[in-house]
């Protein structure tokens, strides 16, 4: 598909603006709520604006159906909103065969009711549905709720969760879901979930539940088969099959470098090597981070939601995406500046660094021909001028980029200083587009078979 008629189908998505907004105040709400305010590392560009669409999706009573059917259309951006419009969630297929539990707790505050009427634990999944009464007539970006799960639990430190649950009407009731993975490595047959709601419909108000869940009889199968590849010196192991009455989880291991961590996404395949379900890293919940002398351990427990996988024999196609720390690079760094993961191929070299008052001029080189690798730099986003080293809220100064070689991929950026500087080269640094093309660039492994009993 053409860049013309990507962007066609892109601006023809009837986008939620509202609740998009709404979406980003209650996070930006929630930031303030921290306690302890860390400034972050500058946020890849295109993870970025995956990561966001996962963000909404996360709690799948807030997916806009009309917004998730059109992005399930378009190229890179479809393969993150089918499995919603797919699967949806494990809760579906809990009230579909009617197997939640009655729970019937009502927390009143500020003329709102909110009650949990019942709750499941199925899998590694736990949910619960909320019903609202004495709702204020408010507009549709505002019916939603901010949650926190386990606050104060000291078994789930670390593992807390600040969501939004979004409330739609059904047959003139007010309903909501909250579901949610959990992260621990052993599973309990029963569990007591705290719940707070502080935000709801717009008010601020103290809507506490504590609610009991036994988990739905399930069939865990191990494995412990591993996939090895030498040249990222990576390797999967698939450890065990959870099996629910309405979902699938798996639970694997990823062990990588250490300065490189390893981010696995999973398709599922039938025998014959035909596609089920895609997934990707946002989905994969961690269980456990440790690190070595020499690798980073990562176990992971990816759900599929609403789905049961039949008997049989299946793969599990799993590709590695390298998250790759890198520092802004000083005007004065000594040339040539070779940016080269460890175990990733793509290369890119920053030749010569010109400055001026008015302008910073770089020269650099790449090998990222897609015949070879697979993957393509994108060379608008190549480079950006950074003044000082922490991230600068988006207001980076773009180059304009000429091409001197084609064939040897020689390329040329000039930067237009906003304001004259006589410390031009002291002030400012630069930051390469590398780690985004390699953290975007799925690597495909050996697929890993296993069966369902």
């Amino acid at each position: 598909m053409s860049k013309h008629d990507l962007q066609n189908d892109y601006n023809q998505i009837p986008v939620p603006h509202a609740a998009l907004q709404e979406r980003i105040r209650q996070g930006m709400e929630q930031g303030k709520r921290e306690q302890q305010i860390k400034r972050p590392k500058r946020l890849r560009r295109l993870v970025v604006s995956t990561g966001l669409a996962a963000s909404l999706l996360i709690t799948s009573t807030f997916v806009v159906p009309s917004f998730a059917t059109a992005m399930a259309k378009v190229p890179l951006l479809g393969q993150m909103y089918r499995p919603f419009l797919e699967q949806e969630n494990t809760g579906t297929a809990i009230s579909q065969k009617q197997l939640a539990t009655k729970i019937d707790q009502v927390a009143s505050d500020n003329g709102i009711d909110i009650q949990v009427i019942d709750a499941y634990y199925d899998g590694a999944t736990i949910g619960m549905n909320l019903t609202a009464t004495g709702v204020p007539d408010v507009k549709v970006e505002a019916r939603s709720g901010l949650y926190e799960l386990f606050k104060g639990d000291k078994r789930f430190a670390g593992t807390e969760t600040m969501e939004l649950v979004h409330f739609k009407q059904v047959k003139g009731v007010w309903q909501g879901r909250i579901e949610y993975t959990l992260g621990e490595t052993k599973l309990q047959d029963t569990i007591r979930v705290p719940v707070v709601l502080t935000d709801v419909f717009g008010v601020k108000g103290n809507w506490k539940f504590n609610v009991p869940v036994k988990r739905l009889p399930a069939v865990e199968q191990v494995y412990g088969t591993t996939v090895k590849n030498s040249a990222y010196q990576t390797e999967v192991t698939l450890d065990k099959l959870i099996q629910g009455k309405g979902s699938t989880s798996f639970d694997y291991t990823t062990r990588s470098p250490k300065k490189e961590r390893g981010l696995v996404e999973m398709t599922l395949l039938d025998q014959s090597g035909k596609e089920i379900i895609h997934n990707w890293t946002k989905t994969t919940e961690s269980v456990k981070r440790t690190k070595t002398a020499k690798a980073a351990i990562e176990q992971s427990r990816l759900i599929l939601g609403n789905y049961v996988i039949p008997k049989g024999s299946y793969l599990l196609q799993p590709s590695l995406r390298l998250d790759l720390e890198t520092e802004p690079i000083p005007l004065i760094e000594p040339l040539p500046y070779r940016q080269q993961s460890e175990t990733h191929p793509l290369e890119m070299v920053i030749t010569s660094i010109e400055t001026t008052e008015e302008q910073v001029v770089v020269e650099f080189s790449t090998n990222s021909r897609s015949s070879q690798f697979d993957t393509k730099l994108d060379i608008r986003n190549s480079m950006y001028l950074l003044k000082g080293t922490e991230p600068s809220n988006g207001q980076d100064i773009k180059a304009k980029v000429t091409v001197l070689d084609a064939n040897k991929q020689r390329f040329r950026s000039t930067f237009r200083l906003p304001e004259p500087s006589e410390h031009t080269r002291e002030e400012y640094y630069l930051e390469t587009g590398y780690s985004n093309t390699v953290l975007n660039t799925p690597l495909a492994l050996q697929p890993i078979p296993f069966t369902v009993n």
